[in-house]
């Protein structure tokens, strides 16, 4: 993440959202897909900047259970995160690494964006 100030003086991360995930979010655990690792060098890929995802912003319509690996799987209360409704998360994750995520009373979706450094 890119770390500067605003006009006060105050530190301010941002990043850009390269890749963008949206997960229908159900009664059984599902699972994104990798996120993004940079396969070439930085003058070969058509794009100006190399993706190598190390954050997430999670953002789902509805109460929610995540989990993050190689090969996750989400359940209630059970070495996951509770992510409320509409609320924006941001989390460290390792390139190459998922997200699962299981519904907590109602279905809907989950938005994933990976972020450029």
């Amino acid at each position: 993440m890119t770390i500067t100030t605003d006009r006060r003086g105050q530190p301010v991360q941002a990043a850009r959202p390269a890749i963008t995930q949206n997960i229908t979010i159900g009664a059984a655990s599902v699972q994104s897909a990798a996120f993004a690792v940079a396969s070439q060098p930085f003058g070969g890929m058509a794009s100006p900047f190399q993706q190598n995802t190390q954050h997430v912003r999670l953002v789902s319509t509805t109460n929610c259970w995540v989990s993050f690996g190689a090969s996750p799987t989400a359940a209630m209360g059970s070495n996951s995160i509770y992510l409320p409704a509409n609320t924006p998360e941001y989390f460290y994750v390792n390139p190459g690494e998922k997200v699962a995520v299981i519904q907590d009373t109602a279905a809907g979706t989950l938005n994933i964006a990976e972020l450029a450094n």
